[in-house]
């Protein structure tokens, strides 16, 4: 994963960065800063904000998570990752994961959401994963539109035939 990494990102990189948030502060829009007050306020980075990817390490990384090797994280924290930590609590989460809104449990799919609207989605079960990288910071920070186009983006990709695809 050589192009992940923590923010603030250097101006080069940055420039490669969509747009996002609207910042009144500097009179511009966000790139390649996160956008959690207080990740900005620790520096840019903090443990629940300030990750930078791109799709081609997001794939690495989530074909890891279906095959791990123990040069990265091993078996034994994935699977602990993909089960429920929370007990009965309401949302139930995981480490890092929580079990993907409308789907059975059966079906085994997580997902991890990003704040600018990202999702990454992985079934250990159907040996499927899938990504999406989305803008929804642009204009406004309304969830509802993103949301619907979430839960179609996830139904299609992982319940779709899987393509033969080589990175």
């Amino acid at each position: 994963m050589t192009r992940t990494r923590f923010g603030p990102l250097p101006a080069t990189e940055a420039a490669r960065c969509a747009p996002t948030e609207y910042d009144e502060t500097t009179g511009t829009h966000l790139k390649g800063t996160a956008h959690d007050f207080s990740a900005r306020l620790l520096g840019g980075v903090c443990g629940i904000a300030g990750t930078f990817s791109v799709l081609d390490d997001l794939a690495l990384f989530l074909r890891h998570i279906l095959t791990p090797t123990q040069a990265a994280f091993g078996p034994t924290w994935i699977k602990d990752s993909l089960r429920l930590q929370t007990g009965a609590l309401t949302p139930a989460r995981g480490l890092f994961w929580h079990p993907a809104p409308d789907t059975d449990p059966a079906e085994d799919v997580w997902v991890h959401y990003g704040f600018t609207g990202t999702g990454m989605w992985i079934s250990p079960t159907q040996g499927r994963w899938a990504v999406l990288l989305t803008n929804k910071l642009r204009f406004n920070r309304d969830r509802e539109p993103l949301t619907e186009i979430r839960n179609v983006f996830r139904s299609t990709a992982i319940a779709a035939p899987p393509l033969d695809i080589t990175a």
